[in-house]
């Protein structure tokens, strides 16, 4: 009998750690971290509690996988928005509309940093470091953007770049939220168009 081939094996550990990570993420949100055992994700997923642990170190190490992967999100539209030349505020208007976008397909994934930084505040040194990264790297690239529309004369140059980026990760999160819980009865592209009318007319001049 011919033995499986290597990647066939390399394929199914691939194909069963997506399935651990899908369960993961699906009871991390919906549950909560704590709530949530290494039974229910196997059981989700198929397998046995065994099997989890042979693709995975653990439930933390289920969490900071994810917690890449939405790091990895935001990563590719602040590189799409550097690599744009656009202005500031339409470097916003891209973000807004990527959140949208994307919030729409893989809204776990980016609800999940939002509902474990509350989870987590002041509980998990290794955790709570994630998503300082992933949160510090978010009002970093607002502020870039806020300080490039002052110095182009497009924002007010009043404002506090520092806290007007608070603002804005604060109002994506927000709407973000807001957008996943109403989806049945909100407008996506209104309330997309009503998100960058309000961030536009917050910061001009």
């Amino acid at each position: 009998m011919a033995r499986p081939s290597r990647r066939t094996n390399q394929e199914r550990r691939e194909q069963s750690t997506e399935q651990v990570l899908a369960s993961a993420l699906k009871f991390f949100v919906t549950r909560g971290y704590g709530a949530t055992s290494i039974d229910d994700i196997a059981r989700d997923a198929g397998l046995t509690k065994g099997a989890v642990y042979f693709y995975v170190k653990g439930k933390a190490a289920l969490l900071l996988e994810l917690l890449s992967q939405s790091s990895a999100l935001y990563e590719d539209i602040f590189q799409r928005m550097r690599d744009s030349d656009a202005s500031a505020s339409a470097q916003l208007e891209m973000f807004v509309e990527w959140a949208a976008r994307v919030g729409a397909k893989n809204n776990e994934l980016l609800l999940l940093p939002i509902l474990m930084s509350l989870e987590f505040h002041g509980k998990d040194e290794v955790v709570e470091a994630a998503l300082n990264r992933l949160y510090d790297r978010y009002h970093d690239e607002m502020e870039r953007v806020v300080v490039l529309g002052q110095s182009c004369g497009e924002f007010n140059p009043a404002l506090s770049p520092r806290e007007e980026a608070a603002v804005l990760v604060a109002f994506t999160d927000g709407m973000l939220l807001e957008w996943i819980r109403r989806s049945r009865r909100l407008d996506g592209n209104r309330l997309v168009e009503s998100a960058k009318a309000l961030i536009a007319g917050g910061l001009r001049t």
